[in-house]
């Protein structure tokens, strides 16, 4: 019963589980053995020191159960089946005892609480026995340290070989950064040779007898993990370097060569499964057995590899579904969203205008280039009428129906695409399969990576891009027609960039735009699900909104509500001061916003209010805290207010609209109280 109890506790001494099975529960008979060999007195000494040492409650009842049981018996005479019974009890509570401050320290608390009980059977055994027991013991840690002292000498020999491979593969790295292919290729062949050699030493039957010492064999499999890994991707690396050229998955002349990705696809699996191996057996090779600097080591391998794994199995599944996404199986439509946050929307701004492109088997095209307002019009003459999304419909259905330009009231980019690809399709006939939504600061990003557009009669760089989406061409041109005119100028010369000067390969796409992708200025929506869906969603141009799921949240949606082009001049900041419990939560959020607008000197277009009476510069602004919490009240510049509410995404919307003076501040607060899910607290707070 012993052995079973104690084999059943968490302790694994070497990290193999028929083996410390063995030495677990040969630990726990033994103790029971003792129990019913030992003087009474020391039954209630060792539950003591149990009592003192569990912080279970339930390891706590057993060790008073047993102090029980050897006071009991300390006045009505000893029975060895009493002190097994205690025996038994103080096994699970000794094999429990967690984590303690240093390595090995569990084992001597436990050996320290067993100790009254062993020390009192060893001595009144037969002589004859306690000399077997002696011997035995003698022999094992005989044993024990000459297969210790072996295994040292062996990592004395792997230590420059596993060095050596470190530094051979860190240098393959810098110079695949720098891309030198050739030069990384040999660099990484070096570490693996160097990581095979220290592998062959480690895995050679003289470590055997060491990997079966508790506390020493948790460390041979630990270093054999290492160097076996080590050489795995060390050689996966070298061949990658060799197959794989990064720039080779770019667009020239309108195309992309879709059978260079599907080439890329078996390496990039590859690479994939292979460190998701190593992630699996350096997790497993991660225990409280080892000492501080090898646990140190392994858990940094840990944190680097749990940092390359998902990027890996993105690559790979790009390499995948790309390929359809630019119409591998066939043509497909996509609808790209150019929108301005000059006039703020959920998902960020206004569509202004539109490109619809068709991809056929890599080539890509541009089908047409318009307005919002042509779009209107078909709308109207379609007598178009949106179905869904539910929550879409319910909150801005109608507004949307005959204005395609607010498709991104919501803040959330699938919800947006299903919308705008209903309405367009409503519109023009013409089926949707995938929506990009692009920001000013992302046709800047682009310009800078293709070189400057010619456009609106000027040659536009990055900076020059961004300032006339946002500002300058509401005071450039004379009449709207010129103005019209030139954003499809720039538009349809920003497309012809990418598609024929070219973009560089992805690695330097992730370097450009990624900034932009973490701040949901650029998005990208997949209409079918699946394989596509998982890519974007991995590489984070998905947008979505958060839901809350149990978590806590925060976040303010801003719509425009002045009809002008003002809210490039608002700063907003965020604050949410909470309290809680782990479960309970209460807290106020504060939302600041300053309009740094001027009253004269720019456009109406831009701070002018568009025949609502409002003085120059006002920003309107209506104004949604989600939250995951319940209402408790909302005031604006500390005066209670009134607010509306509305359930959206999981979540409570409280919104109100806020006029805001040019040069003036104003500070909205909602205070909230509520329950979230049970466990670390978890608060999501999104762009």
């Amino acid at each position: 019963m012993g052995a079973v109890a104690a084999a059943l506790g968490p302790a694994s001494p070497t990290g193999i589980a028929a083996v410390d099975a063995l030495y677990v529960g040969g630990c726990g008979a033994a103790l029971v053995f003792a129990g019913g060999r030992s003087r009474r007195y020391t039954w209630v000494l060792s539950a003591a020191i149990s009592l003192w040492l569990t912080p279970a409650w339930m390891g706590r009842v057993l060790c008073v159960v047993a102090i029980g049981l050897g006071a009991w018996s300390l006045r009505t005479g000893r029975r060895r089946w009493v002190g097994a019974l205690a025996a038994l009890l103080l096994v699970p509570v000794l094999g429990h005892l967690g984590a303690g401050p240093f390595l090995g320290s569990t084992t001597l608390l436990a050996l320290l609480a067993a100790s009254p009980m062993l020390a009192s059977a060893l001595v009144h055994l037969p002589r004859r026995r306690q000399r077997t027991v002696v011997a035995a013991v003698t022999i094992a840690i005989a044993g024990a340290m000459v297969a210790t002292f072996v295994f040292a000498a062996t990592v004395g020999l792997t230590r420059h070989a596993v060095a050596d491979g470190v530094d051979a593969a860190r240098r393959g790295f810098a110079a695949g950064s720098d891309d030198d292919s050739a030069a990384s290729a040999d660099h990484f062949d070096e570490a693996a040779e160097h990581f095979d050699e220290a592998r062959g030493l480690l895995g050679g039957p003289w470590s055997l007898p060491a990997r079966l010492v508790p506390v020493v064999g948790q460390h041979v499999r630990a270093a054999q993990v290492v160097a076996s890994e080590g050489t795995s991707l060390a050689r996966v690396a070298a061949d990658s370097v060799d197959t794989i050229d990064p720039d080779q998955v770019r667009f020239a002349d309108g195309s992309l060569d879709l059978t260079v990705i599907d080439g890329l696809a078996p390496t990039l699996d590859r690479i994939d499964r292979s460190l998701s191996r190593a992630l699996d057996r350096v997790s497993g090779a991660t225990d409280d057995w080892l000492v501080g600097p090898v646990d140190d080591r392994l858990r940094e391998m840990l944190v680097e590899l749990q940092a390359a794994v998902p990027a890996a199995t993105t690559a790979a599944t790009a390499a995948l579904h790309v390929p359809e996404m630019l119409g591998a199986d066939g043509p497909v439509h996509w609808l790209v969203l150019l929108s301005t946050p000059a006039e703020a929307r959920g998902l960020g701004g206004l569509v202004g205008n539109y490109l619809l492109v068709r991809a056929d088997d890599g080539r890509v095209e541009l089908v047409e280039s318009g307005r919002n307002e042509d779009i209107n019009g078909l709308l109207a003459a379609n007598d178009a009428e949106l179905t869904g999304p539910p929550d879409f419909v319910d909150q801005w259905g109608s507004a949307t129906e005959r204005f395609f330009q607010d498709v991104t009231l919501a803040p959330d980019l699938p919800t947006v695409a299903t919308v705008a690809a209903d309405l367009y399709e409503q519109a023009t006939g013409t089926r949707i399969d995938g929506v990009v939504s692009v920001d000013p600061y992302v046709m800047g990003a682009i310009v800078d990576l293709t070189g400057p557009i010619q456009a609106a009669g000027a040659t536009l760089g990055a900076a020059q891009d961004v300032d006339f989406l946002l500002v300058d061409q509401y005071a450039t041109f004379d009449s709207e027609e010129e103005r019209v005119a030139a954003l499809d100028e720039l538009a349809r010369g920003t497309f012809e960039a990418v598609t024929s000067v070219g973009l560089p390969g992805p690695r330097g796409l992730a370097e450009s735009l990624g900034p932009l992708v973490d701040q949901d200025r650029l998005g990208v929506w997949w209409s079918a699900g699946g394989g596509p869906e998982e890519v974007i969603d991995a590489a984070g141009l998905d947008s979505r909104f958060p839901r809350p799921d149990g978590a806590d949240l925060v976040a303010v949606v801003h719509q425009n509500a002045g009809q002008n082009k003002i809210d490039v001049l608002l700063e907003r900041s965020l604050e949410y001061d909470l309290r809680h419990d782990g479960r309970r939560v209460e807290g106020t959020v504060t939302v600041t916003l300053y309009n740094t607008s001027p009253s004269t000197g720019l456009p109406d277009a831009v701070i002018g209010s568009n025949d609502q009476g409002l003085p120059p510069g006002t920003n309107r602004a209506n104004l949604a805290v989600h939250t995951a919490l319940d209402l408790v009240g909302a005031r604006l510049d500390g005066e209670p207010i009134d607010v509306a509410r509305h359930a959206v995404y999981e979540a409570e919307a409280v919104s109100t609209t806020i006029d805001v003076p040019a040069g003036a501040r104003r500070v909205f607060e909602v205070d909230v109280r509520g329950e979230i899910d049970s466990g670390p607290y978890r608060l999501w707070i999104p762009h």
